[in-house]
């Protein structure tokens, strides 16, 4: 089998590296927000309108940051990201401190916590995945080499969810605290692999272009050059001038080669965005724990769901050999399942199942839609269509979490239900409209 392109390029294992404890953040944010909302004595809506936020930030500068690694180079993406990122972190960890220390109230608490783990936070880490999935498009030329690459590098971000969460864990039983504290440490961990390891590519600033410097020569008069000619060298200069410093093409949503590829995963993003969200207080409800063990006991559920999703995505997806709507089609067949056993898992071991089994589907699911979105569009549009990959998953967590939690204050078990159905939704979408998809595109042809 062919390498992956994650042991042959060096800026890819930088990425992975600076993903792996900037993501580490993430999650320890992830696991301990819960259970610090009542620690903490905030309303749970806190917990869901902060990852909205950030889901919002995320989605609104996916593309964003996607074309400005092509065009301004992946080494200032990654830099300025993590700086915001870093000012996120520290912001959070002293809102908990200065909350938990009875400095300040309730409402500036929540207000500081959403602003530092929605916008700030949302937008940092918004760069790191399409950056390196316009990487991985770059060097994998065919359908094979590209499900192996857009699966090994979602993989090495499940990795540092699964770090994250032990982590958290460790973190969590030793002091309720420790995970919050701990986060703006390793994104400056990120940060300094970011100054060191990362290499200078692309281009940083548009192109100036300079006035020669007149000679007597040149003011000697010449003879006339034919029109045709002058106008082609001018023609020929512009467009050269042109294309080094536009922006690559951004790619609309409802592009008719993408739209049925994001419908047909949409829904498996969605039921994440739940699962995870209300893992903390499912925990609390269903197992009977209180907020200070519960931090353990969630970290250890995200940590079953990420092991899942990153067995498939390192080891069986790239051993496999499907294509992308295969491999799509049976994630979100497997997710239906997955989520109808979690909605009505009775104990905390039927939980930590369902879940790992929602995260095997998520690893399937997930680099079948990467890699076939990628393989769609033109090489010039890579930059782009990483972004609306990138954002796919975050416009569903701007709706998720919010709902989620407001729904789990009403009755526990709607969020749930509602989520079930938009995975139905997507699977009917996978089995329907990529098969009608490639007829379309096979008239084309």
């Amino acid at each position: 089998m062919p390498s992956s392109p994650l042991l042959t390029n060096p800026t890819l294992r930088a990425l992975v590296a600076i993903a792996l404890f900037t993501y580490t953040a993430q999650n320890m944010l992830n696991v301990s927000i819960a259970p610090l909302s009542r620690a903490l004595n905030l309303p749970e809506w806190i917990v869901g309108a902060a990852v909205s936020l950030a889901a919002a930030a995320v989605t609104a500068l996916s593309q964003f940051w996607g074309r400005r690694s092509i065009a301004w180079g992946r080494r200032r993406v990654i830099l300025l990201a993590l700086f915001l990122a870093l000012t996120a972190g520290t912001l959070f960890s002293a809102a908990v401190w200065a909350r938990a220390a009875g400095y300040i109230g309730a409402f500036l608490a929540a207000g500081a916590i959403m602003t530092a783990r929605g916008p700030f936070f949302g937008a940092a880490v918004a760069a790191i995945p399409p950056t390196g999935q316009a990487l991985v498009a770059e060097v994998t030329p065919d359908e094979a080499s590209r499900v192996r690459g857009t699966s090994a590098f979602s993989g090495a971000i499940n990795l540092s969810v699964m770090v994250g969460s032990l982590v958290s864990s460790a973190l969590g039983a030793w002091w309720i605290f420790g995970p919050v504290h701990a986060t703006p440490i390793f994104v400056l961990i990120a940060l300094a692999i970011a100054l060191i390891w990362l290499p200078r590519d692309g281009a940083s600033t548009r192109p100036r272009r300079h006035l020669p410097r007149l000679t007597a020569k040149d003011t000697q008069p010449e003879q006339a050059a034919p029109a045709s000619s002058t106008e082609s060298a001018d023609t020929n200069t512009a467009s050269e001038a042109t294309a080094t410093a536009e922006l690559p093409p951004r790619v609309r949503w409802t592009d008719r080669r993408i739209a049925p590829w994001i419908a047909s995963v949409f829904g498996i993003y969605f039921a994440n965005g739940v699962v995870q969200i209300t893992m903390g207080f499912l925990v609390q409800d269903r197992g009977g724990l209180d907020p200070a063990p519960a931090v353990s006991v969630t970290a250890l559920m995200l940590l079953a769901n990420a092991a899942g999703a990153m067995l498939m995505q390192l080891i069986v997806v790239p051993r496999l050999g499907w294509s992308p709507r295969r491999l799509l089609r049976a994630g979100m067949t497997l997710a239906l399942v997955a989520l109808t056993c979690l909605t009505i898992a009775p104990s905390l071991w039927a939980l930590a199942a369902s879940t790992f089994a929602m995260g095997v589907a998520s690893g399937m699911a997930s680099p079948g839609y990467s890699a076939g979105a990628s393989l769609a569009v033109s090489a010039r549009e890579q930059g782009g269509i990483a972004g609306v990959i990138n954002a796919t998953g975050a416009i569903t967590w701007i709706v998720a979490p919010v709902s989620a939690t407001a729904l789990y204050g009403w009755k526990p078990l709607s969020p749930f239900l509602l989520a079930l159905s938009l995975v139905a939704l997507s699977c009917a979408c996978a089995w329907w409209l990529l098969h009608r998809a490639d007829l379309e595109a096979r008239a084309r042809d």
